[in-house]
């Protein structure tokens, strides 16, 4: 049965935001062919820009999804994973970007033999999310499965990025990067012993280009060779890329600027790539504010840092744009705004970040200053309270009660004041000058 007609009926209604219709007819198509995995991304997707629209309420999914969230892990521990897998899909409905439940519908549709739908479901959270190491490991898993090798790589670089120690994802992407060079060098075919020489060599460089360290001198020897070979190939884009990668590693980040941003003009619609220029742009700009500050020039170290600032809101804009539901681009822009000192976008964008598991405690504590900013102590107070909460203990606990001491203080509440910088004084005695505070405070 040809299906293609409901897919191309569903995106369009995906395009103009009539989720409701997309979700249904991916949803019929997904009763029709349980296994196709274009409806099953197509359904995340339209499900991930619906949230992204209007964020879904925690205790409204549960109300109408817990009985499906419980019967979905009921059946998995009965071993009826099919079961599982539409019961998670009707709870995620009402809580699309629930990071458990997509990853447990993942593991149900692998389970139940559903792989291609299995893989829709990771790699569109992977997409959604970057920094989730398990959807990004478990596409890769099934990329390479499928034999689809560059797809494999690019989702197991992409866990790397989440932990660059991930032993699993290492040893996946040296082994994809060896079958890589088994294909292209022919060493299955080699005939003879200058051939066999010839793919050594080949697959020591290989391995050289695996690792995460490597000596100045390494650096410096393998450069000197593409450079040569830019010369001959100036278009070669994993020879660009391979360049950026070492000049960024020898700590010459306009060399390695320089070399990106060729590559982005062979190729400005890749989203990689525009990151990778990004970030090089932002660590260049906060080397030049370092120098301005140990320079002692204030006025320039102002002026650094401003440009610093609307680069860091610029960049992050630009991904939030390409991707509206990636909340942790925005979180870094709510950060930008307020630095900045557009406080009402940095609040918009910040109570958007909040949603984000990985990025909620730094998400509370920045809107607690944003309400600082705005003279909404009670506010302010909440969003400080939540954060020390969330953080248990360390740094940031102790940033946020001294925020809240402060706070107190200012609105002469002097004993609740004590209380929170005295909490302080218990775990950190030299914690900023707490220690003066709890002083002045005391009766």
């Amino acid at each position: 049965m040809d299906l293609s007609k409901f897919l191309e009926q569903a995106a369009d209604a995906t395009k103009r935001r009539n989720y409701a219709m997309a979700v249904k007819i991916y949803s019929q198509v997904l009763s029709i062919q349980p296994d196709f995995g274009e409806a099953r991304s197509g359904l995340r997707k339209a499900l991930f820009q619906k949230a992204a629209q209007k964020a879904p309420s925690k205790a409204g999914a549960l109300l109408l999804g817990g009985f499906s969230l419980l019967t979905g892990n009921l059946m998995r521990l009965l071993g009826q994973h099919a079961a599982a897998a539409r019961s998670f899909e009707r709870y995620l409905a009402h809580d699309p970007l629930n990071e458990g439940v997509n990853l447990k519908l993942g593991t149900a549709l692998q389970r139940a033999g559903l792989e291609r739908s299995a893989l829709a479901v990771y790699a569109a959270y992977a997409q959604h999310q970057p920094r989730c190491l398990d959807a990004c490991r478990a596409a890769g898993q099934l990329f390479q499965r499928q034999g689809k090798h560059q797809e494999a790589l690019g989702m197991y670089e992409a866990a790397l990025k989440v932990d660059p120690r991930d032993q699993e994802s290492l040893k996946a992407r040296k082994d994809l990067a060896a079958e890589g060079a088994l294909r292209s060098t022919g060493i299955d075919k080699a005939g003879s012993s200058r051939d066999l020489i010839k793919d050594k060599e080949q697959q020591r460089q290989l391995e050289r280009q695996e690792r995460l360290q490597l000596s100045a001198e390494e650096i410096e020897a393998e450069l000197t060779e593409i450079e040569a070979k830019l010369q001959e190939k100036p278009g070669d884009r994993k020879l660009l890329r391979r360049g950026s990668k070492l000049r960024e590693m020898a700590k010459d980040l306009a060399g390695a600027l320089d070399l990106a941003e060729q590559l982005q003009r062979l190729d400005p619609a890749d989203g990689e790539i525009q990151e990778l220029v990004g970030d090089l742009r932002i660590r260049l700009q906060e080397q030049m504010v370092q120098k301005a500050e140990r320079s002692g020039d204030a006025a320039a170290a102002g002026r650094a840092r401003t440009a610093l600032a609307q680069l860091r809101v610029g960049e992050a804009r630009r991904r939030v744009d390409r991707n509206p539901s990636d909340l942790a681009a925005r979180f870094d822009l709510g950060n930008g705004l307020l630095a900045t000192g557009e406080v009402d976008a940095a609040i918009a964008e910040l109570q958007q970040a909040v949603k984000d598991p990985r990025k909620k405690t730094e998400s509370q504590f920045a809107l607690g200053r944003a309400f600082q900013q705005k003279n909404l102590p009670e506010l302010a107070l909440g969003q400080f309270d939540k954060a020390m909460q969330s953080a248990g203990s360390g740094l940031l606990a102790k940033e946020a009660l001294y925020e809240m001491g402060a706070i107190c203080a200012a609105m002469g509440k002097r004993e609740d004041a004590l209380r929170h910088y005295t909490r302080i004084l218990e775990q950190d005695i030299g914690f900023r000058d707490v220690a003066t505070k709890v002083a002045e405070l005391k009766p």
